[in-house]
């Protein structure tokens, strides 16, 4: 029988690894006939789409389904050279030292949250803690506070989980038009009076002869609050997940705090929550002996190849102590993810507060949530209790 993959099956949602090993075995070129997509799982291949810009496009956007309103005008979306042009300018906001000088506040901000729910010895973790501190660090990037920051933040809640299905847009069109008209509005404000946050530093570069439009700064503003959001969040909630699936490893990591930044990257690459990304293929293409037609939509399945066997040592056992080996986690070539380090120091900060006060606790997966789409693995609500 004819193995049929269905991205919206509850297991798979549940746990989607079984079933990309069964697609890296069996069909690493699937063609999915309901989309039309075509989904490539093993690890060789991912890397090697990851890194011709010049057969595999994000120039019709890098989400699965892209919204018009980002497609050409950020950095997910665009080729070299233009991506490379607008990479350097947007670069200069995650400079090593503005990310090292906002960690006190996110550390600040991290103590305030959990004194608010720690004597609970429960919580919804994702309303109560992962959104909260998310919301803060990017708001505090991006210049936005008070009453807008609120705005954003209900607007962003619905990434993901606005009705499109597991291969639909990310955020609903009407949801999406309120993210670019908030946004506008800050910018139109930073045109005449800037300060210390991203959108100015994109405005001065504006000045200064970048050649970056308007409509790229909005596009690239909604990729760091929008992207920041889903990805950052949902794998807050992955690592709280796997430390709980995995006793010994939250032992060893609390008796030995030092490993934390080891500890991230075997979550990252064990459960990332980028589990995959789109292009579109500028000509025929051969892969595995399937043909990808020319103009066909390519799901490049990160979270699968980071479970390959074939290029990672017993990839499904998780072990913070494992040699550190290289994952699609944060994307690969010219597109790896311009905020890697930014999330990475963000989260150590953030796990260093958060699992010394908690220490053991419990998750309440019938009380959970996780969130249904292909491209992000996560927990839209997350139960959690401790300290019984």
């Amino acid at each position: 029988m004819e193995f049929h993959f269905d991205p919206g099956d509850a297991a798979f949602v549940e746990d989607p690894y079984p079933v990309y090993k069964v697609l890296r075995d069996e069909a690493p070129v699937y063609h999915h006939k309901d989309s039309g997509f075509y989904f490539v799982t093993r690890y060789e291949d991912v890397a090697g789409v990851l890194q011709d810009y010049s057969t595999f496009s994000s120039s019709r956007g890098n989400a699965i389904t892209d919204s018009p309103m980002r497609v050409g005008k950020t950095l997910g979306s665009t080729d070299p050279p233009r991506h490379d042009e607008l990479r350097r300018v947007v670069m200069k906001g995650f400079t090593p030292a503005r990310i090292q000088e906002r960690q006190p506040a996110i550390e600040a901000h991290v103590k305030r949250v959990l004194a608010e729910v720690k004597d609970r010895g429960e919580c919804e973790f994702m309303s109560a803690v992962s959104r909260p501190i998310l919301y803060g660090a990017l708001g505090r990037m991006l210049g936005l506070e008070g009453p807008v920051a609120d705005r954003a933040a209900e607007l962003s809640r619905e990434l993901f989980h606005s009705g499109g299905g597991p291969l639909g847009l990310a955020l609903a069109t009407d949801l999406m038009k309120g993210v670019f008209d908030l946004l506008r509005e800050q910018l139109d404000r930073r045109k005449t009076r800037r300060s210390d946050d991203l959108f100015s530093q994109l405005l001065d570069a504006q000045d200064n002869g970048s050649g970056m439009t308007d409509d790229e700064i909005l596009g690239n503003m909604s990729t760091v609050l929008l992207a920041g959001n889903a990805s950052i969040g949902h794998f807050f909630s992955n690592v709280m997940y796997a430390l709980w699936r995995n006793p010994d490893q939250r032992r060893n990591l609390n008796a030995d705090p030092s490993k934390m930044e080891a500890a991230i990257e075997e979550c990252v690459r064990w459960d990332t929550s980028t589990q995959a990304f789109g292009r579109q293929t500028l000509r025929d293409v051969h892969i595995r002996g399937s043909i990808i037609p020319a103009d066909s939509r390519v799901v490049v399945c990160y979270g699968a190849a980071n479970r390959d066997e074939r290029a990672i040592q017993d990839p499904d056992r998780f072990d913070i102590d494992r040699p550190r080996a290289r994952h699609f986690g944060f994307g690969y070539g010219p597109h790896i993810c311009l905020g890697a380090n930014t999330a990475r120091s963000m989260l150590k900060t953030i796990l260093l507060t958060l699992l010394p006060a908690i220490k053991d606790y419990e998750i309440d997966l019938s009380r959970s949530e996780r969130v249904n789409h292909m491209m992000v693995r996560g927990f839209y609500s997350l139960s959690m209790r401790w300290g019984h």
